[in-house]
């Protein structure tokens, strides 16, 4: 997570300095800088501005803080309820709402030690789109808690988080 602090302190660097003038970008120069790095992040597939500070509780199946699309339907997400075997894959899957707006997907999968691992799924409306941890993602499955924030590609807006168990 130390790559969403350096990037947080960076964007706070940028807002702060937006009130002091004298550096000629406007309010909205600067939300668009930011939302740049957002979109860079989520198509390099960093872990980067664009992933939430957020983590996935297995007792009672939420993230804190939530994550919730800002205009778009109810996302649905499924991954497994149970611990998964350490050497076994698992399916992460996102029910993509008939008025989103996105047409492709990042599943940013953040492990117990805080590393992150991304992976790109399309999104067609009104249908899942699934993806293999850590086949999908070229990484390895320690065991532990993990959180899964899926994005809007495009934008690097979060959209809905889930999270899963590994023995």
């Amino acid at each position: 997570m130390k790559t969403l602090g350096t990037a947080l302190c960076g964007a706070a660097v940028l807002l702060v300095t937006a009130c002091g003038g004298g550096h000629g970008y406007s309010p909205e120069e600067l939300n668009e800088m930011i939302a740049d790095a957002v979109r860079t992040s989520a198509r390099d597939g960093v872990a980067g501005l664009g992933v939430p500070d957020t983590s996935f509780d297995p007792t009672t199946y939420m993230c804190a803080p939530a994550v919730d699309a800002p205009d778009a339907g109810s996302w649905r997400t499924e991954a497994p309820r149970s611990p998964a075997d350490r050497g076994e894959a698992v399916e992460l899957g996102v029910l993509v709402p008939a008025d989103a707006g996105a047409s492709s997907l990042t599943a940013s999968v953040i492990g117990p030690g805080g590393e992150a691992a991304t992976a790109g799924a399309d999104a067609e409306p009104g249908e899942w789109s699934r993806l293999r941890y850590p086949d999908d993602f070229g990484a390895r499955a320690e065991s532990g808690v993990h959180t899964v924030v899926w994005s809007d590609t495009e934008s690097g807006t979060p959209l809905t988080c889930d999270g899963f168990e590994v023995d």
